[in-house]
């Protein structure tokens, strides 16, 4: 399973961000345990402001320590005016196709 990350700000906020991603990893650090980082990762601006993205590869049985631990680090950007985020969940092939059958 990936679990997929993208937040999205204002450009005026990057420092900030940034200040507060250091903070947050360094508060709540990966676990190799519970997930390996695919993309720790990737930033690009558009017109909407600043996208970030990361993508982990969570291990078997660890999605809800993966997103406990991706939450918690994501709380620390709450006040951060304009700071908005997801969450999402990938299967890998594998796991997408023991769901057919195959």
């Amino acid at each position: 399973m990936y679990l997929f990350t993208v937040s999205l700000y204002p450009n005026d906020k990057a420092k900030e961000v940034a200040e507060t991603y250091l903070k947050a990893m360094k508060k709540f650090p990966d676990d190799a345990n519970v997930a390996t980082p695919i993309l720790p990762v990737a930033v690009r601006g558009t017109h909407q402001g600043i996208k970030a993205m990361v993508i982990y590869d969570v291990k078997k049985g660890k999605l809800d320590d993966a997103m406990t631990l991706a939450v918690n680090r994501l709380s620390m950007f709450h006040g951060i005016q304009g700071y908005r985020y997801a969450n999402k969940v990938f299967l890998t092939l594998e796991e997408a196709l023991k769901i057919i059958g195959m």
